[in-house]
């Protein structure tokens, strides 16, 4: 009977989480713009962004949120990781041009510029992603814990420490690129 015992203890102590990949939604929000000429781009970028942060105005931004939900069971053995489920939510905020806009080279300017602006701000919501993905992982590691407000503090514990990881990696990446600058995310 304690060999029993034993070999329960032990197999409850290995998590037997139910982790479906993480939900991933993308969403996009545009704002309009209608320069005349490829020198207007930039006044009308400034002038229409509701992207304002820092006391300035950007051209493009991306919001993610990492969220979780999970279920727990307290045993006499501990408190086990039933199941899990990571949700991921991007928004991009990006620039496009008003259907007026005719100008060949307006276009043409606007194009090149807006396509390194959106793979700039597809970049920082790979941030999210990877953060969901990562914090996935963990969770399906989590071993049995004492009681199930000790489980709950760690699970939390866990993912905000990988979301602020990835928070402070959406800085470092707007820190090295100039926020888009070297990336061509740039019009004059």
């Amino acid at each position: 009977m304690h060999t029993k015992l034993s070999i329960l203890a032990a197999l409850l102590s290995v998590s037997f989480s139910i982790s479906a990949e993480p939900i991933e939604t993308v969403e996009y929000k545009y704002y309009e713009i209608s320069p005349r000429a490829p020198h207007e781009i930039k006044p009308e970028l400034m002038r229409r962004s509701p992207i304002r942060e820092r006391g300035g105005s950007f051209n493009g931004h991306t919001d993610w949120f990492v969220n979780w939900k999970f279920r727990s069971t307290q045993s006499q053995y501990g408190c086990q990781l039933n199941n899990f489920q990571i949700t991921t939510h991007l928004i991009h905020t990006l620039p496009k041009l008003s259907s007026y806009v005719t100008d060949k080279k307006t276009i043409e300017v606007f194009n090149t510029f807006n396509k390194a602006l959106t793979q700039h701000e597809i970049n920082h919501g790979n941030n999210g992603l990877s953060a969901a993905r990562e914090i996935d992982k963990a969770f399906s590691e989590i071993q049995t814990q004492k009681n199930c407000r000790q489980l709950s503090r760690l699970i939390n514990d866990i993912g905000n420490s990988i979301v602020q990881k990835y928070i402070h990696a959406d800085s470092e990446y707007d820190r090295t690129t100039q926020n888009g600058f070297t990336e061509g995310a740039v019009i004059y």
